[in-house]
């Protein structure tokens, strides 16, 4: 994706279970586009979007190191 111009990827190592690429889908986009940053371009915010869900999926009840260390972030 990278290599067709897209500033930023969010991606995984290896496969996940379904119910983890909702959650954190649904609380990565939740995070990019709140208002606390709204003059950062969103291909800046990425990363950050991706802790908060990784974050947030980690402290629910039950995930184990490998649910949710294989979420990577590549770019700017």
């Amino acid at each position: 994706m990278q290599y067709c111009r897209f500033r930023s990827v969010v991606g995984t190592m290896w496969e996940m279970a379904d119910t983890d690429g909702r959650d954190l889908a649904k609380s990565f986009y939740k995070s990019l586009f709140s208002n606390q940053e709204t003059d950062v371009p969103y291909n800046e915010r990425s990363a950050g979007a991706l802790r908060d869900a990784t974050q947030k999926l980690r402290g629910k009840r039950g995930i184990t190191l490998e649910r949710w260390v294989n979420f990577v972030h590549y770019g700017a």
